[in-house]
């Protein structure tokens, strides 16, 4: 009998999902992509779902969260308490973004800092080289 959803290898996961066999080790490595089983050669072989865990994570990371958060998050997840994962997501989610508010105010000062010291320098030139 065929099954439904044939597991991927590794290379053909990478492939699929854009990223690198090395990235989906290092994953596994740190166990926020487990090899379903392994295949002949001890090639890991992975699921259907395997793929919308890897853009899951990369959705994260693109929000800012770190590998150990998403890790967190995983294990909550496999332990079957999503309720919980998706409580905790909210809470990670709103301390990245207080931290990006509190960042983009500094980087504003920092901004009008630059311009008025640029402001200031131009006016030196200005009048050196009007003597």
């Amino acid at each position: 009998m065929v099954a439904a959803h044939p597991l991927l290898d590794i290379a053909s996961l990478a492939k699929t999902a854009g990223v690198s066999s090395r990235t989906i080790r290092y994953y596994g490595e740190l166990g926020l992509l487990p090899a379903e089983e392994r295949g002949p050669g001890r090639r890991r072989l992975y699921g259907p779902d395997a793929r919308k865990r890897l853009a899951f994570i990369a959705r994260l990371k693109s929000l800012g969260l770190t590998l150990d958060e998403i890790g967190e998050l995983n294990t909550t997840f496999d332990e079957g308490r999503t309720p919980a994962m998706l409580e905790r997501l909210d809470s990670l989610l709103d301390h990245h973004l207080a931290a990006l508010t509190s960042r983009m105010n500094e980087l504003k000062g920092l901004e009008n800092e630059l311009a008025s010291y640029r402001d200031r320098i131009q006016r030196r030139i200005e009048k050196d080289s009007s003597r």
